[in-house]
Formats: C-alpha cells, sequence, structure tokens
C-alpha cells in the first residue's frame, strides 16, 4: 500500500479594498468634515469542516483503492492569503498565484476554499505538489485532482475520473491509470521500500 500523507489548508481569502470616509474635525471652535481613505478587509473564510474533509478522504481512497494508493490527512491548518484580484473565488489564475503560498512538505498540499471558480472544480500543480478545490466540490473532484498530482491526465470519456468536467460518484480508476498513478513521482516517493 502506498500511502501519501496530505496537509489540508483551510483557506481564508481576504479582500482589502480602500474606501473613503468623511469624519469631523475640530478646527478651533469650528467643525469640518475631513476626507480620509481607510483600508477595508472582508474575509472569505471555507466552510468545509475536519469532520466533512475526513468523510472526503474515505469516499477518494476508495477511487485509489485499485491502485493500492490511499491519501492520509496528516494536518488540518487554517491560513490567510490576499485574495487574487480581489475576487471571492479562487480561479485557475488566481489558484497559480497561491499555490506557491502553501507548498507540499514531504506529502501533498490541498488548498480547500470556499468557492473555486475555474474550469473545473478544482486545480492542481502537480509539479509542487498542491491542488486546490472549492467547498461545494463533490468528492469525485478532490479524487480528480489527487489523480492530477499522480501524474493523470485529462481523459475524453465522461465516465472517467480525469473527464475535463465532473465525474460520476463511484467512478473507477481504467487500468492504465492505475499503471500511471503507480509509476508517478508521487507514488514512488512513498512506495514502501522493496526488499531483496
Amino acid at each position: 500500500m502506498i500511502v501519501v500523507p496530505v496537509d489540508a489548508h483551510l483557506v481564508t481569502l481576504t479582500i482589502t479594498t480602500p474606501e473613503i470616509v468623511e469624519r469631523p474635525v475640530r478646527v478651533g471652535r469650528e467643525t469640518r468634515m475631513q476626507k480620509e481613505r481607510v483600508l477595508r478587509t472582508r474575509e472569505i473564510a471555507t466552510k468545509r469542516t475536519s469532520s466533512e474533509l475526513a468523510a472526503s478522504f474515505l469516499q477518494v481512497n476508495k477511487v485509489f483503492a485499485d491502485a493500492d494508493i490511499q491519501f492520509q490527512l496528516r494536518s488540518t491548518t487554517g491560513g490567510s492569503v490576499e485574495a487574487p484580484n480581489g475576487s471571492e473565488e479562487l480561479d485557475d489564475p488566481g489558484f497559480l498565484m497561491i499555490a506557491r503560498s502553501f507548498p507540499a512538505k514531504s506529502g501533498v498540499s490541498l488548498l480547500l476554499v470556499r468557492k473555486f471558480g475555474g474550469k473545473e472544480a478544482g486545480a492542481a500543480l502537480e509539479s509542487i505538489g498542491v491542488c486546490a478545490v472549492g467547498d461545494v466540490a463533490p468528492d469525485t473532484a478532490l479524487a480528480h485532482e489527487f489523480g492530477h498530482l499522480l501524474g493523470l491526465d485529462h481523459q475524453g470519456d465522461i465516465r472517467d475520473l480525469m473527464n475535463p468536467g465532473l465525474s460520476a460518484p463511484g467512478t473507477k480508476l481504467t487500468p492504465s491509470e492505475i499503471a500511471t498513478a503507480r509509476k508517478s513521482a508521487l507514488a514512488q516517493r512513498f512506495a514502501p521500500a522493496k526488499t531483496p
């Protein structure tokens, strides 16, 4: 069994916007209105809980069971990052901007955001071992992004986990995907040592 550790980050996107406010200022006996620039901050936190995430991992691991690969939730932490382009939803370019702020440390780094607005329900960057999904993403979307981290490319069949759209629950890996996943750099890094 290949066990891949996952560090999950419950990401809060912060949006800072400048605003002009007027406030009264006393000048001698007079009160005048003075304009001042202030920064207002809003926080868009994921609503996913640790227990929901653990349940998702159970479903994801059913998908990868045929490949004898298991993703193990090692830690769950919170974290804030300035929202790329001031948007409440993370998209593909925004993901690329923040992914390097959450590097994988001997495993996989999973970013959970409230809303992912890319072409799919998530994104992955295999080269640094980081992926992201939104709160409403089904478990198959998380499995799909983990698939990218295991070197799996998009497939055209709608019944395939690696279909660019959303896959149906209970989707199985193909024999070719199982072989590719097991040979991937990520799987090889955590494969048990072979005995002579």
